[in-house]
């Protein structure tokens, strides 16, 4: 369900469960830290992959709606 793994110096979480994916994604994103990405920055801009705290709150309030299921159906 999780798989801990290294980076150097830095610890890196891989989520398994598709319901803890969801729980962070949704309620824990503030507790979660993204690496640094610049060579993906500069290929793709700062986008909500590469966003992180706050700025990636906006930017997933503002898409939320597309991903809702009814509008889906």
């Amino acid at each position: 369900r999780i798989c801990l793994t290294w980076f150097g110096k830095t610890p890196q979480l891989i989520l398994k469960d598709p319901e803890m994916v969801n729980e962070v994604l949704s309620n824990k994103f503030g507790h979660f830290s993204k690496p640094p990405l610049p060579a993906q920055v500069k290929m793709l801009g700062w986008g909500l992959a590469n966003l992180d705290g706050e700025q990636w709150a906006v930017q997933r309030r503002r898409i939320n709606p597309v991903f809702h299921l009814k509008k889906h159906k």
